[in-house]
């Protein structure tokens, strides 16, 4: 190690390995497309790492990032850029390409030189990462990380898959699920549908393996949602892993939308927890509201409650980093536990930046991490900035995020902006929305060649 002054600074080493996570599990074999598609999706809401840590910090990102956008965030945030690494992409997993370039590592080695704690700072446990961890330790480091110990990985499979959700409903007080059936076979998931609907108007059913509704999918009683149901399995990989969970479609409050819990269970316990409410467009993440305020402070109450019960259970299998506890409250009033995430999340991302702005009026983030872009026509960062920078001159802190996702076939941006509370930051998000909207309906300039 260097003899250098900040020997004793630990810093945090920030490392988004979202697709990794997304891939991980061993029973989760797709298709190159969908596989590709992981990765794109994991390559553009790795942007959001920027705001995981705002302290002293390198950053590892699948590929170098729009320039201009990495040095206005900063700005905006009035902080230094920090160092970034970004690997050659072999298979598109980051953990893996990085450990796999030699360049890359002789990089982060040269940046984490002086500092004999370094702290992980990840989207959630992947083998990869463990042997990451060795690497560093071997290089003289003391590493913090927010992972399980390798033995306890196996918890972190377990909890963040469907199964474990149903499986702790019988084990633990306060805690509701909607009524199901899991099922391991195509005859199976027919009869399971056939007679649930027989019974309800509408029934979810969900991989155990699924993200951000990817893996999900409602069926109605009428013949052509059924059908168009068969559809989406064929068209969804995730839907054709057994097993699948068949459970009635529970029609959430629209004045509650889909509440969350994020903490972070470290050796001591819950070490941190925060509430959010996401945005969900039938059962497909669209955005989430993130602070203080936003339920009603019984409902609040409750969510705590059972998830602390949850996270109990979680550090007792030895589960230790951020979890998320994702609920419904159902137009009859009563709160149902959907899913569990063994990893950081929509909500948990905004931690650092909720508490830079604890002196500020802003005391709710509003983020909407792929809003999508009309159009055939090529969209840019560029002009982003432009539509980015008109809001600004009218005092609403924004910032845009995923701007990757621009030069993609699907395009898309993400933005985060924030509020006095949950209306107000909605209503700056649609104003950002709509400002960049007309931005980018604009006509299209076609640069020409000059004549000598």
């Amino acid at each position: 190690m260097s003899g250098s002054a900040v020997e004793s600074e630990a810093i945090d080493l920030v490392v988004p390995n979202i697709a990794d996570f997304n891939l991980r599990h061993p029973r989760l074999t797709v298709d190159p497309a969908t596989h590709d598609s992981f990765v794109r999706v994991g390559q553009a809401f790795a942007e959001q790492s920027l705001f995981w840590s705002l302290g002293r910090r390198v950053l590892v990102l699948p590929a170098m990032p729009d320039r201009q956008w990495f040095a206005d965030v900063h700005i905006a945030m009035g902080a230094s850029p920090p160092p970034l690494i970004h690997p050659v992409q072999r298979s598109g997993l980051l953990v893996r390409d990085l450990l796999d370039d030699a360049i890359a590592m002789s990089a982060l080695r040269r940046e984490l030189d002086g500092h004999r704690t370094v702290r992980l700072v990840t989207w959630g446990a992947t083998q990869e990462l463990y042997t990451l961890q060795s690497v560093l330790t071997q290089l003289g480091h003391d590493v913090v990380t927010d992972l399980p110990a390798p033995e306890h990985y196996w918890a972190s499979l377990y909890l963040d898959s469907k199964m474990s959700c149903l499986d702790l409903a019988s084990q633990l007080s306060g805690f509701r699920v909607a009524p199901g059936i899991t099922v391991d076979s195509w005859v199976e998931l027919r009869g399971a549908i056939d007679s649930m609907l027989s019974t309800g108007e509408a029934v979810i059913v969900r991989s155990m393996y699924g993200v951000s509704g990817e893996g999900s999918t409602v069926v109605h009683a009428n013949a052509e949602s059924r059908s168009r149901f068969w559809r989406t399995v064929r068209d969804d990989p995730l839907l054709s892993i057994f097993p699948l969970s068949v459970q009635r479609y529970v029609t959430h409050q629209p004045a509650v939308g889909c509440p969350a819990v994020d903490l972070f269970i470290g050796d001591e316990g819950v070490t941190s927890l925060l509430s959010s409410i996401m945005t969900v467009d039938e059962h497909r993440f669209t955005g989430v509201n993130v602070g203080a305020g936003l339920l009603p402070s019984a409902v609040e109450e409750e969510m705590h409650a059972v998830s602390t019960q949850i996270a109990g259970v979680a550090r007792g299998l030895g589960f230790r980093g951020w979890f998320g506890v994702d609920f419904l409250m159902s137009a009859d009033g009563d709160l149902y536990v959907t899913e569990f995430n063994a990893r950081r999340t929509g909500g948990s991302e905004w931690v650092d930046l909720l508490a830079r702005w604890r002196a500020t009026p802003e005391v709710v983030v509003r983020a909407e991490p792929a809003v999508s872009v009309t159009g055939d026509r090529h969209a840019s960062y560029a002009e982003v900035r432009s539509a980015i920078d008109e809001v600004r001159r009218d005092g609403v802190p924004v910032f845009p995020t995923n701007v990757r996702g621009l030069g993609y076939l699907r395009r898309s941006y993400g933005i985060v902006t924030g509020g006095a509370d949950g209306g107000e930051a909605e209503r700056r998000a649609t104003l950002v929305r709509r400002t960049i909207e007309v931005e980018l309906a604009g006509p299209r300039i076609v640069a020409l060649p000059v004549s000598s």
